[in-house]
């Protein structure tokens, strides 16, 4: 897989290398004074930040019946990874497009690499592309679309939710903002819980479907560290949603945080030191030879999840990605919270203890 795009991977690598030696001025900087944190503004701070970095993060779980009246299921990741070079009139702009195929047991992804004005809708909001991928929308509104450069998957899809996003973190009393200790901080914020719908175009097929996805958006001006990390959206059926992730930094820190997200969109910081996280097993990558854990067990406070990849092999690694790849993937959730059992899903994303982050 890496040979098919080893020529849009280089263009990748390049980007990213001349995108960070333009920012190790930036990068070089104290962050902003707290007085200068105000917290999360929608739509406002939906659109791209005069901030060293920022991404764009969306990943779900879709169905649909085909022609034949067969079921299809497929998990997608979409994202759009923002390094600023000069605000507003210049950043490097590099993304992931994934696409796990349930039915056919395939996975497959790309990359897509440019440089780019920012786009800054006056009403707030964000409007990305980069060649034919996009995503675009605000206040709970989106849409987002991108295929495979061989014509085998094609996304179209408009996304809702009607409560507000998860603000994650309390930092020095700033809804919104997390921090990363030695590494800065981070504004960052979530659409738990939206309604998806649209066309998978599936080897020249048009599968109508519906499902749910996950949206992050992180921003701010914190800097690069080395280690691995764990996060886990999960998803209920009883309308509650968690979001869980630990950072095992180079001295064997753990640094943990999660939010669970109730029915009506309310949400509540999780107690760190009652977050962890233990595998039940692991993956080694034929392509990169990574071993990433595989499978896991996810304590919150009052819980357990058992949370099961649903195909093993979900690994985007492009030549000289930093720690050699990612995994991210579809996986189901099984548990119990207040001592009632629960069912759900999630979107994981590993990395392995070699990861610039």
């Amino acid at each position: 897989m890496i040979q098919d795009h080893k020529g849009r991977a280089r263009r990748l690598t390049a980007l990213w290398t001349a995108t960070a030696a333009a920012l190790s001025l930036f990068l070089a900087s104290p962050a902003p004074a707290s007085a200068d944190t105000v917290g999360i503004s929608i739509p406002k701070d939906e659109s791209p930040h005069n901030a060293t970095r920022e991404w764009y993060y969306y990943t779900g779980h879709l169905s649909g019946v085909d022609s034949k009246g067969k079921r299809h299921d497929y998990g997608f990741e979409q994202v759009f990874f923002r390094n600023q070079i000069q605000y507003p009139t210049l950043s490097g702009y590099a993304g992931n497009l994934s696409v796990t195929d349930l039915t056919a047991d395939k996975f497959k992804w790309e990359s897509r690499a440019a440089g780019l004005p920012d786009t800054i809708p006056a009403d707030g909001g964000y409007d990305i592309a980069v060649d034919d991928w996009n995503m675009s929308g605000k206040n709970g509104s989106y849409k987002l679309g991108g295929g495979f450069q061989d014509g085998s998957y094609k996304l179209d899809l408009a996304l809702s939710q009607k409560t507000p996003p998860a603000l994650h973190g309390n930092y020095k009393g700033v809804r919104g903002l997390i921090d990363y200790a030695q590494w800065g901080q981070s504004y960052y914020y979530s659409y738990t819980n939206l309604k998806t719908s649209g066309t998978v175009y599936d080897h020249g097929e048009a599968i109508k479907v519906t499902g749910q996805s996950w949206f992050d958006h992180q921003y701010g001006d914190f800097t690069s560290g080395y280690g691995r990390w764990d996060w886990f959206s999960i998803q209920l059926t009883n309308g509650t949603q968690y979001m869980v992730y630990l950072i095992n930094d180079a001295n064997g820190v753990v640094r943990r945080a999660g939010t669970l997200v109730r029915a009506d969109g309310s949400t509540v910081d999780l107690d760190p030191s009652k977050l962890s996280m233990t595998p039940v097993g692991s993956w080694t990558s034929p392509v990169t030879n990574l071993t990433y854990t595989s499978g896991w067990k996810v304590r919150v406070p009052g819980g357990e999840f058992t949370v099961t990849p649903q195909r093993r092999d979900q690994e985007v690694a492009w030549e000289d990605a930093p720690g050699g790849g990612y995994w991210e993937g579809a996986s189901t959730v099984t548990g119990t919270v207040n001592g009632c059992k629960v069912l759900g899903q999630s979107y994981v994303e590993i990395t392995t203890p070699d990861t610039v982050f």
